[in-house]
């Protein structure tokens, strides 16, 4: 895809990728830097899946839009709509680690949180006290047989049903934007896959 860009002569399409890389390492830092930190607050969240996904496939939206020589309003709206699926798509991607298989998922269930990565089902389920209590002892030496029980006491809570209604805000926005653009086969196309990130399995 970067070998694809530099044929691309148009200054403002580099502008836009050249940002988008930066915002992406800057997400992954914070990532790395609040892991373990359950006393982290949905905000922090919502900004590091805004740079570390979100940002990526907003981008790709509108450089496509460029690329293709589209106006200036058609790509800024790609954009945007890019950037709410890309956080309904983190955020199913954060449910999925809870809720699906091991199989499915082609790593552990659970990862995430093994790895010290707080996600918005964990945000949501530190409501309970008791729960909380046990995520706080999450740390870097905690096994997997050891956060099992935890991920389980999780899944009784609202937490994924909370965090899945989060998800579908952002993908009803996209829609919205969606029925703004043009009808041809390239808006069937985002649509459809708009509707795929939404009915992933979980």
């Amino acid at each position: 895809s970067l070998e694809a860009m530099t044929k691309i002569n148009e200054p403002k399409a580099h502008e836009i990728l050249s940002k988008a890389i930066v915002e992406v390492c800057l997400g992954e830092i914070e990532q790395i830097k609040d892991k373990y930190n359950m006393e982290q607050n949905l905000r922090t969240y919502l900004r590091r899946i805004r740079r570390k996904t979100a940002l990526l496939i907003a981008s790709s939206c509108q450089l496509g839009a460029i690329a293709a020589g589209a106006g200036e309003n058609i790509h800024k709206t790609l954009y945007w709509f890019g950037y709410y699926v890309g956080m309904s798509y983190q955020i199913i991607d954060d449910i999925l680690d809870f809720t699906s298989s091991e199989k499915e998922l082609g790593k552990p269930v659970g990862s995430d949180l093994l790895q010290g990565n707080v996600t918005l089902p964990v945000l949501y389920a530190r409501k309970s006290p008791e729960l909380k209590a046990r995520l706080m002892l999450v740390n870097s030496e905690t096994t997997q047989e050891q956060i099992k029980p935890v991920i389980e006491e999780l899944k009784k809570t609202d937490a994924i049903e909370q965090s899945f209604r989060v998800s579908e805000m952002y993908l009803n926005k996209a829609f919205e934007l969606l029925e703004t653009l043009p009808k041809n086969r390239a808006r069937t196309a985002l649509g459809q896959i708009a509707k795929y990130i939404g009915k992933r399995k979980f």
